[in-house]
């Protein structure tokens, strides 16, 4: 006889993406699935550098606990961006450093949610987050997302329903890659400020728009109303597990408590070498070579795309991250162009997860990951799947 599990775990949703992940990793196999970022950028002898700094300076500090809230002189690096780049005001006080963005979605949720309570999210939206946040229990409220962000009207609605918390990727969501706009950026302002619905503002991609950051913070417009994520994952390494949330100071010291209870803390050597990193390295510089290597990929994915798919088909061009959202035909469900595709050993990400509702004829496509030449094989691959499918020949 076995204990019964409890309903946390019953309730949390199944992880396709990672499942994914050990598919793509399978010889032979072209990947635009994932969201992981490019390995040839990552910057290899820099990171090696600041190990072996970290390693000469203070091994017995880099390798013993610290404060449960993080290396101090990494927050206040992450605060002083905070000032300079986002346009808000932070302290490291009101830093906490967490095992990427994941751990924050986790901590917020058992810092807010109760069974049944209500919660807005976009829909589509980051799988990972609705996963992390299911094992509350939660009612999702979807709201919908067009070319200009997320719908404000259904966003009020759901506010003056009673949602405790609303989740957003306002820069270059995952997985649609679309950026609010600024009309929507104040709109959103105006229906949190001051509404008891905490907004969660994930910043993961907001480093890697194109042409800069494509607009303000949601935290810089209603700062004691939001609480702002991010993580070096998509720039550093994901690997190392480096995440940051910037809380309101109301939430300080119970924020503080919750992630020493579920971690004691995060990890204190990747972090002091990230902070070796950043104190060593010019990262503007730095994030502009990440820009302009992913905008080159785009150009060459959407190229592949416009030379080997059907003109039934439809996607956007975002202006930053690393995914370009693609939608079948009207009344078509994509689940049969990913197992398609999968014949032909390429994996591509069914939109469907990462909606509440809805999203049967979408796919996420990553164009960060697969190299140039996995780039042109693969779309062979996607457009002989949609011609076997019955979909017009391309243009």
């Amino acid at each position: 006889m076995r204990p019964q599990l409890s309903k946390a775990s019953a309730a949390t949703m199944d992880s396709f993406i990672m499942g994914l992940v050990e598919v793509a990793a399978r010889p032979g196999m072209i990947s635009f699935a994932t969201g992981l970022p490019d390995n040839s950028l990552f910057d290899t002898d820099a990171v090696s550098r600041a190990m072996a700094e970290v390693m000469s300076d203070d091994p017995c500090g880099a390798l013993q606990y610290d404060t449960p809230t993080g290396y101090i002189p990494l927050r206040e690096r992450i605060a002083e961006r905070c000032r300079r780049e986002l346009g808000f005001d932070a302290s490291w006080e009101d830093v906490l450093m967490t095992s990427g963005s994941q751990s924050c979605f986790d901590m917020l949720g058992k810092l807010f949610l109760d069974p049944g309570d209500r919660m807005a999210v976009e829909n589509p939206g980051y799988l990972g987050a609705l996963q992390a946040y299911s094992a509350y229990a939660p009612e999702f409220i979807g709201l919908d997302m067009d070319e200009d962000g997320v719908d404000t009207d259904q966003l009020r609605a759901a506010v003056s329903d009673g949602a405790k918390l609303f989740y957003s990727i306002p820069n270059h969501q995952n997985p649609s890659g679309v950026s609010y706009s600024d009309p929507v950026r104040r709109e959103v302002a105006d229906i949190i400020r001051d509404s008891g619905c905490l907004l969660i503002e994930d910043d993961a991609y907001g480093e890697l728009g194109y042409a800069g950051r494509v607009g303000r913070t949601m935290k810089s417009m209603v700062p004691g109303d939001t609480v702002l994520t991010g993580s070096f994952s998509k720039t550093i390494s994901p690997g190392m597990r480096v995440g940051w949330m910037v809380v309101p100071e109301w939430l300080r010291k119970t924020a503080g408590r919750t992630l020493e209870a579920t971690c004691l803390q995060s990890n204190t050597f990747c972090q002091r070498v990230v902070d070796r990193f950043l104190a060593d390295n010019d990262y503007d510089r730095y994030l502009a070579g990440l820009r302009k290597g992913y905008l080159e990929k785009k150009r060459v994915f959407l190229d592949a795309m416009e030379d080997s798919l059907p003109d039934t088909m439809r996607w956007n061009d975002p202006q930053g991250g690393m995914f370009v959202w693609l939608r079948t035909p009207d009344g078509t469900d994509a689940m049969r162009l990913y197992e398609k595709a999968l014949e032909g050993r390429l994996v591509v990400m069914p939109g469907h997860p990462f909606h509440v509702r809805g999203g049967e004829n979408t796919i996420r496509l990553n164009y960060a990951t697969p190299t140039e030449e996995q780039i042109q094989d693969g779309m062979r691959v996607l457009g002989s799947a949609c011609r076997e499918l019955g979909y017009r020949r391309g243009r």
